[in-house]
C-alpha cells in the first residue's frame, strides 16, 4: 500500500514539475528520502533552494511550528476538508502550530494550510521582519500579525483564507497588497491608503484606512465613517443605520445575508455557511452589479481552501489477479 501511495505522489509530481519538489510527511511507516521526503519541515528547508516546492502531507500529527527563511512554495492539501465535495479523497489536512515568516521568505507562496496548534485552537500566521510579495492563499488560522518591530507585508496578497481572529496592524506595516475574498470573523486593520480589500466577509469591523469595496462588513458605522470615507464604497454594512452614500447599502437585517440565519458556528466551523441567501441584501451591491462577499468577483471563494494544484479526489483498489492490484484514481484540478 505504502508503495501505491508514493506512485500516487509521483503522478502528482509529475503534473506539478517545475522547480525540485520536495515532501514533508510525519505519518509513521513513510519512508524518508534523502533530499526529497522528509519528516518535518525545517529539514526540508534545510535542503531546499530559492523557488522549491515544499508539499506538506495529510496527518494526524501536528507538524509543530514552522518559519520560512527563503522563497518557497508550501503546499497542503487545504481544511474542512470533510465538510466539502470535491476534496481530496484523504480528509486529513496539514496541521502547523504557527506560520512565521523571516528574514529571506520573500517572494514566498503559501497554499492550504490549517494553522491549529495541537490543542485543536487555531494559531496565528506573523511577520517577524521586513517581507515582500507573499502570497497566501486557501489557510485557516487565527490572527494575521506582526511578532516584532518593523514588520512589513509589502505587495502581498491575502485571499482565500479563513480567518477565525483578526488582521490586526499593531507594528506591522501593510502596504501595496491586496486583501480578497476572505471570510473574517474579527476585525481588519491595515496601515496604509493603498491596500486593496475587496469581496471579503468582515464580523468584526473595519478601520476605514484602507480601500474597501465589495465586501460585507458588520458595522454600527460609528462616527459615520461608511458615509465620510471616499475609498469605502459599493460594500454592504450590517448593523449600519442612516442614508448611506457612495454606493454602500446599510441593513440591520443581519438573518437574512447568508443562507443559514448564523454562520459563525464556531464550534464546529462551515465556510459553506457564507454563501449568500436567495434574497440576500447583498446581491448586486458590488461595482457592475455583482455581489458582495467572498463568493463573486474575479477569483470567487474555493470551499475547503483547496490549491490550484492537481489533487486526488477518488482512490479505489480491486481484489489481487493474477499478482497485480487494479487502482483507480480521479484527479481534479482548480
Amino acid at each position: 500500500m505504502k508503495k501505491i501511495f508514493l506512485q500516487l505522489i509521483l503522478v502528482l509530481v509529475i503534473l506539478n514539475a517545475n522547480a525540485t519538489i520536495r515532501r514533508v510527511n510525519n505519518n509513521p511507516g513513510v519512508t524518508l528520502v534523502a533530499a526529497l521526503v522528509f519528516a518535518d519541515f525545517t529539514a526540508a528547508q534545510t535542503a531546499a533552494v530559492a523557488g522549491d516546492t515544499i508539499y506538506i502531507e495529510p496527518s494526524d500529527i501536528n507538524y509543530g511550528s514552522i518559519t520560512v527563511s527563503k522563497k518557497l512554495v508550501i503546499v497542503g492539501p487545504g481544511y474542512l476538508l470533510n465538510k466539502n465535495p470535491n476534496t481530496p479523497f484523504d480528509k486529513r489536512t496539514a496541521k502547523v502550530a504557527g506560520l512565521a515568516f523571516g528574514i529571506g521568505s520573500s517572494g514566498s507562496k503559501v497554499y492550504g494550510l490549517d494553522i491549529k496548534n495541537p490543542n485543536g485552537n487555531y494559531a496565528d500566521i506573523f511577520f517577524t521582519t521586513a517581507t515582500s510579495d507573499i502570497e497566501i492563499f486557501g489557510c485557516i488560522f487565527n490572527d494575521l500579525r506582526s511578532n516584532g518591530s518593523n514588520t512589513n507585508f509589502f505587495n502581498g496578497l491575502l485571499t482565500n483564507c479563513f480567518i477565525v481572529g483578526s488582521v490586526r496592524k499593531a507594528s506591522f506595516t501593510m502596504s501595496h497588497s491586496t486583501i480578497a475574498n476572505n471570510i473574517i470573523l474579527g476585525f481588519f486593520e491595515s496601515s496604509d491608503s493603498d491596500v486593496i480589500v475587496k469581496n471579503n466577509i468582515i464580523f468584526g469591523g473595519i478601520d476605514y484606512t484602507s480601500i474597501y469595496y465589495n465586501n460585507i462588513i458588520y458595522s454600527t458605522n460609528v462616527g459615520n465613517l461608511f458615509d465620510l470615507s471616499p475609498n469605502v464604497y459599493n460594500n454592504v454594512c450590517v448593523g449600519c443605520t442612516g442614508t448611506p452614500t457612495n454606493n454602500n447599502f446599510f441593513t440591520t437585517a443581519q438573518n437574512t445575508i447568508f443562507a443559514v440565519t448564523e454562520p459563525r458556528t464556531l464550534d464546529d466551523l462551515e465556510d459553506d455557511n457564507f454563501i449568500l441567501a436567495v434574497s440576500s441584501p447583498a446581491k448586486t451591491k458590488g461595482i457592475g452589479g455583482i455581489d458582495c462577499g467572498v463568493f463573486a468577483g474575479p477569483k470567487p471563494y474555493i470551499l475547503s481552501g483547496i490549491p490550484p494544484f492537481p489533487m486526488i479526489t477518488a482512490f479505489t483498489q480491486g481484489a489481487i489477479s493474477a499478482g497485480n492490484i487494479p487502482i483507480t484514481i480521479s484527479i481534479k484540478r482548480n
